[in-house]
């Protein structure tokens, strides 16, 4: 396994395994619906993953998806909007910059391919709400909705 950030289109059951074993130190209810869903997102659904390898094993991934909304003031155009469903690092190694560099891959290639705006449900932790607050995402109307507008020609 090389480390480094790395695109995923195929889940294997080994890169499975992995994931839930990270989702699962912090957050063992949204693990069995990882478990259950993730090859299918990734694989059927076009959702966008990149995984952190660190020399032996994945030490984070990111997980998410290209949406588009409506632009209801004018008909012509509608505005390119992702979803970041997932962010999940292993706890031993977080706050060594393995999330922000996840987040970071995602961002960049959501605007290469045109998304003008990431937004996300931050897990209800003051470490999480900090997090994307230290990397740019603004709370939307007091809770853990989170969006952040991307700088689409300065990238």
């Amino acid at each position: 396994m090389k480390p480094g950030i790395e695109r995923v289109i195929s889940v294997n059951m080994n890169l499975l395994r992995d994931c839930y074993y990270i989702v699962d130190q912090t957050r063992p209810g949204d693990a069995m619906a990882l478990y259950a869903t993730l090859r299918d997102d990734v694989e059927k659904r076009g959702h966008i993953m990149f995984v952190f390898n660190g020399a032996v094993f994945p030490l984070g991934f990111i997980k998410g998806q290209i949406l588009r909304r409506p632009d209801f003031k004018n008909d012509a155009q509608s505005l390119i909007q992702a979803k970041a469903d997932m962010l999940y690092v292993d706890k031993k190694y977080q706050n060594n910059g393995i999330g922000q560099s996840l987040l970071r891959a995602y961002e960049d290639y959501c605007a290469q391919n045109g998304v003008g705006q990431i937004v996300l449900y931050s897990a209800p932790t003051q470490q999480a709400l900090r997090f994307y607050a230290k990397n740019g995402y603004e709370c939307v109307n007091n809770n853990y909705l989170m969006r952040r507008n991307l700088n689409l020609h300065g990238r």
